[in-house]
C-alpha cells in the first residue's frame, strides 16, 4: 500500500465474479476504498457496472473500452467529482434497489452512469436533485446511448 501513491489504477487479479452484488464490487473490485482506478480483466467485465465505479476493461486484454475512454475524453471526466450511487448526497436516484446510478459532476454538466442487477430489461425513473447538480430542470438535455430510450414525462422531479 505504501506505493499506492506512485501507481495511477489497479489491477487486483482476474476470476472476479461481476454478477456479485454492488457492495461486492465496491470493497472487492473497484479501487474507490484506495482512491485509484481498477481495470477489469475477467471476460471484459461488465462495462456498464464498471461505470458506477470509474472502471474500464484493461486494452486489449480484456474487451476494447476506447468507446468509454472516448466518452470520458468528450466530457472531459478528469475535471468532474465522482459522487458514487453508495453516497446518500448523490443527486441522481434510479427508484429501484437493482440499478444504482453514480455522477460525474461538473459544473456546466454531468455524466450518469447506470449499471442493474436486474435479471432482464426494466424501467426506472430518474430522480434529479437538480440544485445539487447546479442545473436548471427547463434548460436540461439528455443524451442517452442508442440502445436506452428515454422518454419525459414534462413533469420535474
Amino acid at each position: 500500500m505504501e506505493h499506492f501513491p506512485y501507481i495511477d489504477r489497479l489491477w487486483f487479479g482476474e476470476y472476479f465474479d461481476y454478477d456479485s452484488p454492488p457492495d461486492y464490487w465496491l470493497v472487492e473490485i473497484s479501487g474507490i476504498p484506495f482512491g485509484l482506478m481498477g481495470e477489469m480483466l475477467q471476460g471484459g467485465g461488465e462495462p456498464w457496472r464498471g461505470m458506477l465505479f470509474g472502471m474500464t476493461a484493461r486494452l486489449p486484454w480484456a474487451g476494447d473500452p476506447r468507446s468509454t475512454w472516448k466518452l470520458w475524453d468528450q466530457f472531459g471526466i478528469q475535471d468532474a467529482r465522482m459522487i458514487g450511487w453508495w453516497d446518500p448526497d448523490c443527486p441522481v436516484k434510479t427508484g429501484d434497489p437493482r440499478v444504482l446510478a453514480t455522477v460525474y459532476l461538473k459544473k456546466d454538466r454531468a455524466l450518469v452512469a447506470l449499471g442493474s442487477w436486474a435479471d432482464g430489461p426494466v424501467i426506472v425513473r430518474l430522480a434529479a436533485d437538480w440544485k445539487a447538480l447546479g442545473v436548471d430542470p427547463k434548460n436540461v438535455i439528455i443524451h442517452a446511448p442508442p440502445n436506452v430510450r428515454v422518454e419525459s414525462t414534462g413533469n420535474h422531479p
